[in-house]
C-alpha cells in the first residue's frame, strides 16, 4: 500500500576547474589534506546488530585533516576495502572504485605549529561506506577542520578491518533486529538503530579527545573542547540530528536529506523537546506525486495527498520551530536531483553526460557551502557566510529555498 511514510522514507560556484580524468571534483580549500584510519572498539557497549552475546560495539574512522604543504607519497587509495565488495557491487563498479584515489595522502602529517583545528564527525547513509563522503569531508579539511567519517558494521554489507575480519551479511537468524513483521515494528527498530548510531558519534567524540590529549600526531591538535559539529546523511543524518539531544559536546548537527515520516531526528527526550543546539537540514526536491493508480490502491483521493502533505511539512515545520537554538530547512529544487547526490557515488558514473555531471556537481557544491557555513557559525562563531547564503537563497540561487525558524546567531 502506498502510504506517506513510503513516500517519504528515501528522502556557492562550483569547484575550480579539474583534470578530465578525476571523477571527483577537488577540494576548494587552501589546506592539502591527509587521511588516516583507525580501528576502535567500546569494550563499554553492546554491538545490537548482532545477537552474539559478548559482541561489542567496533567502528573504523577514517579521519581527513588539513597536511603540510610538503607533505609527500602517494595520494591514498579511494575505498581501501573495494575488493571486499565483489559480489555486492558488479566487476565494473568495483574496478572503478578501485581504480579512484583520494586527493588525501594517506598518514600525512598535519601542518606545523600549535593550531588546534575544529572537528566534524560524520555519519553515512543506510547501506553506505563512511569513505563514500569523500567529496564533502575532504573539503571540509581543506577549509581547515578535521573530519571523522564513521564507518558502522553491518551497515554497508561489507566493512573489512585491519586484522582481515570482514563484518556484514549477517543471516536472519544472527541479526539483533529481526525482520520487522508491520510498520509499527519497522519504525521502532529503525528509530533503535538512529539511537546506536547516535552512541557512536558520542564515542567517536571520547576518542578524538583522547586523540588530542594524547602524545601521537594530534596530541593538542583537535579543539573538541569548544565543541563539535556532526553531519550525516540520511540515516545518518538523523543520528546526527539526535544527537544532539543526547551530548552536549555537540554543538550544531546537519541532516543531509535524511527523513521518515515527521521525523529528521528523534525526539528522545519527548515529542516538545527539539534541542537548544542549532540544526540545518539540506532537503532534496520532493520526489514526484503518485499517479492515479498509485492513489487508488492507496485508496486516497488527490486531495487526499495534498492534504497528507500539507500537513506533513506544517509538522516538519512545527518541529523545526521548537529548536531553541535555530534551525534551517534548505530546500534544493533541482532538476534530476537524487537522494543519493549527497554522496560520491553519482561521480563513479564514467558515462554521464556533461549536462548531468553539472547538476551532480551544483548540488555537491551547494551542500559544501552550507555545511561549511554552518559549522563555521555554530563551532567557530563565524556567521557572514551562512547569512551570506541565507541572504542569495531564492534570489541569485533561485533553485534553493530556506525556511529558517528561531535565532541562530547574534
Amino acid at each position: 500500500m502506498l502510504t506517506l511514510q513510503v513516500l517519504f522514507a528515501a528522502l556557492m560556484g562550483l569547484p575550480a576547474p579539474q583534470a578530465e580524468k578525476e571523477p571527483l571534483p577537488a577540494p576548494t580549500g587552501p589546506h592539502p589534506t591527509g587521511r588516516v584510519s583507525f580501528h576502535w572498539k567500546d569494550a563499554t557497549r553492546d554491538e545490537l546488530d548482532t545477537k552474539a552475546p559478548d559482541d561489542k560495539r567496533e567502528l573504523m574512522v577514517h579521519v581527513f585533516h588539513p597536511a603540510d604543504a610538503d607533505a609527500k607519497g602517494p595520494r591514498a587509495a579511494y575505498l581501501p576495502d573495494a575488493d571486499a565488495m565483489r559480489g555486492v557491487w558488479n566487476a565494473a563498479q568495483v574496478a572503478q572504485v578501485s581504480s579512484m584515489r583520494a586527493f588525501s595522502r594517506e598518514n600525512a602529517a598535519l601542518p606545523g605549529g600549535d593550531t588546534r583545528y575544529p572537528v566534524v564527525v560524520f555519519a553515512p547513509g543506510g547501506g553506505m561506506k563512511g569513505l563514500t563522503y569523500h567529496t564533502l569531508c575532504e573539503d571540509l579539511a581543506s577549509h581547515g577542520w578535521v573530519v571523522a567519517a564513521i564507518d558502522p558494521p553491518y551497515n554497508a554489507r561489507r566493512v573489512r578491518f585491519p586484522d582481515g575480519r570482514v563484518l556484514g551479511n549477517l543471516s536472519p537468524a544472527e541479526r539483533g533486529w529481526p525482520a520487522p513483521r508491520n510498520q509499527e515494528e519497522y519504525l521502532r527498530f529503525y528509530q533503535e538503530r538512529i539511537v546506536h548510531w547516535s552512541r557512536d558519534v558520542s564515542f567517536v567524540i571520547d576518542r578524538l579527545a583522547a586523540l588530542d590529549g594524547g602524545d601521537g600526531p594530534f596530541a593538542r591538535r583537535l579543539d573538541v573542547r569548544r565543541g563539535v559539529g556532526v553531519a550525516g546523511h540520511s540515516r545518518g543524518g538523523q543520528a546526527a540530528g539526535t544527537v544532539r539531544l543526547l551530548d552536549e559536546r555537540v554543538r550544531g548537527g546537519v541532516n543531509l536529506d535524511g527523513v521518515v515520516r515527521e521525523y529528521f531526528f528523534l525526539p528522545v527526550k519527548g515529542e516538545d523537546v527539539s534541542g537548544a543546539q542549532p540544526f540545518l537540514w539540506i532537503q532534496k526536491t520532493l520526489d514526484p506525486p503518485p499517479d492515479e493508480e498509485q492513489l487508488k490502491r492507496a485508496g486516497k483521493t488527490r486531495a487526499d495527498y495534498d492534504t497528507d502533505l500539507e500537513q506533513l511539512i506544517a509538522g516538519w515545520h512545527r518541529r523545526l520551530g521548537k529548536v531553541s537554538g535555530g534551525a534551517m530547512r534548505v530546500y534544493l529544487d533541482r532538476p534530476g536531483i537524487e537522494h543519493i547526490d549527497f554522496s560520491d557515488e553519482p561521480f563513479w558514473n564514467a558515462a554521464m553526460t556533461p549536462e548531468a555531471r553539472a547538476g551532480k556537481l551544483a548540488t555537491i557544491a551547494d551542500t559544501r557551502a552550507w555545511v561549511r557555513a554552518f559549522f563555521d557559525g555554530v563551532v567557530r562563531g563565524e556567521w557572514a557566510d551562512l547569512k551570506r547564503l541565507a541572504g542569495e537563497a531564492g534570489k541569485s540561487r533561485p533553485e534553493v529555498t530556506v525556511h529558517p525558524f528561531g535565532k541562530m546567531w547574534p
